[in-house]
């Protein structure tokens, strides 16, 4: 009898455990499902912390990083899962869906609907990768084709509208977004990209006030997401707490990773918002860097003349003010070509250089890329964009990517 009783008693344990770790896992999937990738890793943690190594969780902690788009983390907990066992099938696909979603594949298209055949249990997967990729290349024809595809096979899929809200912001239609993302944001109350594009749309919209709300929720599980921070102090400095914005922004920089550079868009809003709350010395030290490598930039030389001005420094406030008029005659221009090229779908290369190098060189180094590389979509040997994204890379110490640049500009022919 005792034997029996110290038998169900580890049964009974045993049991427990299963039923716990399950648990864990239905919750993970959940957050997952959610996007709530930031969650999801540390769940992941937790249960791996309690249960032991496991493929499982390996390859799970995989997915969240992927949908995070971190592929050095990605690939490193996909090796650990194999190494525990996960089969070959399972590591294939999650590489082909990294590689979709970055737009990296041959016959992108072709390819994944080939992958959505034989993988049907991973439709929806296939499919954001699909949108992700084909979002990339900025072909934006092809989501529109798509969309109603998707929405056939899953007509709840919390991604189909949050996309299509997401195009319409590109195009600053903030109203037909939010028609998109209202009733998306009801249905779908846990999905997190939701509020982000919602946040925005709002702000495009100037009701600064549900902007605020909507990017605060975000960033309470994406709190040093760049996009989402630069929306959000933008936002609380149309409604006047500057220094609310700045709190955030500096208690996220300090626990963040130190290694990890803070984007020039970011870096310059923070100086924006010192320069909100009078501490011009901070501005400048925290643009000095940042106009050393760009000089030429109108809003870094803009918040650098105030701030020199508000120390009474003159000759140097005239120099950034000089600097700063005579480009803005120049980028007054980029939103009529960007509306020109979202409008059009037999853009050029040199358009698309055109817009990205006015942007690169004074007003924006993310959006200034994003152009660049859309020119070399359209013709890879375009050597004025390879200059510029060469130039990029240089003054960013990156010079294994200005390498690659530099060979288009050295050689006649393809390298």
């Amino acid at each position: 009898m005792p034997f029996l009783l110290g038998l169900l008693a580890l049964v009974s344990v045993y049991a427990w455990q299963r039923m716990q770790f399950q648990r864990g896992i239905g919750s993970v999937e959940s957050l997952l499902q959610s996007e709530e990738n930031a969650k999801a890793i540390s769940a992941l943690e937790s249960l791996k912390a309690r249960f032991g190594e496991r493929a499982d969780l390996r390859h799970m902690l995989a997915r969240a990083y992927r949908q995070s788009g971190k592929k050095e983390p990605f690939e490193r907990q996909l090796e650990l899962a194999q190494g525990l066992g996960l089969r070959s099938e399972a590591v294939q696909a999650e590489r082909f869906l990294f590689e979709a979603q970055l737009g990296a594949l041959e016959s992108l298209e072709s390819r994944v609907a080939d992958f959505m055949v034989s993988n049907e249990r991973m439709f929806d997967d296939a499919a954001r990768s699909l949108v992700f990729g084909l979002l990339r290349n900025q072909n934006t024809e092809a989501v529109d084709r798509f969309l109603p595809l998707w929405e056939s096979q899953s007509p709840s899929a919390a991604w189909i509208p949050t996309i299509r809200g997401m195009m319409r912001l590109g195009r600053r239609d903030w109203k037909n977004a939010l028609l998109e993302l209202e009733p998306a944001l009801e249905k779908h109350p846990d999905f997190l990209p939701l509020y982000l594009q919602a946040g925005m749309a709002y702000q495009g919209d100037q009701q600064f006030e549900r902007a605020e709300a909507m990017l605060d929720r975000y960033l309470q599980s994406q709190p040093d997401s760049a996009e989402g921070l630069l929306s959000y102090s933008e936002v609380l400095r149309k409604l006047g707490k500057a220094e609310q914005a700045l709190a955030r922004i500096e208690t996220i920089l300090s626990i963040s990773d130190p290694s990890k550079p803070i984007q020039p868009s970011l870096r310059l809003q923070i100086a924006k918002l010192y320069l909100d709350v009078d501490e011009s010395q901070k501005v400048i030290d925290t643009l000095s860097g940042l106009a050393k490598l760009w000089p030429e930039d109108v809003e870094i030389a803009s918040t650098l003349s105030q701030a020199y001005q508000r120390q009474g420094d003159e000759p140097m406030s005239a120099s950034y003010a000089a600097i700063a008029d005579s480009g803005q005659k120049q980028t007054v221009l980029a939103d009529g070509m960007l509306f020109e090229l979202l409008n059009n779908p037999n853009r050029t290369a040199e358009q698309c250089y055109a817009l990205g190098h006015l942007l690169l060189h004074k007003k924006s180094r993310e959006n200034g890329i994003y152009w660049l590389e859309a020119a070399l979509k359209l013709d890879e040997k375009f050597a004025p964009a390879h200059q510029d994204l060469a130039l990029y890379y240089d003054r960013t110490e990156q010079p294994q990517y200005a390498a690659i640049h530099r060979r288009y500009l050295n050689a006649p022919g393809k390298p």
